[in-house]
């Protein structure tokens, strides 16, 4: 059993590795539109990620931010939904054969 106390940190005063992980997290949550993203948004994700990068020898954490960029302009880019065509459920519909 150990105790986990209830001790808030400011996010600035935390490693490279635990603000990267949490630009991933959030990252996510926008990715899943979740209820919980709050004011989460793209910019905020590369920002804190670049901040977040240290030491990037395999170029992972690059890859992650360009990832996300690429994402941002993606959701920009964003078609709008395509409209439902209403059909009447009065009118009569026939079976179309393949056979001529």
């Amino acid at each position: 059993e150990h105790p986990v106390a209830d001790k808030q940190v400011a996010i600035a005063k935390t490693s490279d590795n635990f603000r990267f992980a949490a630009a991933v997290a959030q990252f996510g949550m926008l990715l899943r539109d979740s209820e919980f993203k709050s004011a989460a948004s793209y910019t905020s994700v590369v920002e804190m990620a670049r901040k977040a990068r240290g030491n990037d020898d395999e170029g992972y954490r690059s890859e992650f931010i360009r990832l996300v960029e690429s994402a941002q302009l993606l959701a920009k880019s964003k078609p709008e939904p395509k409209k439902s065509i209403d059909t009447d459920d009065d009118e009569e519909t026939l079976p179309i054969s393949k056979n001529k």
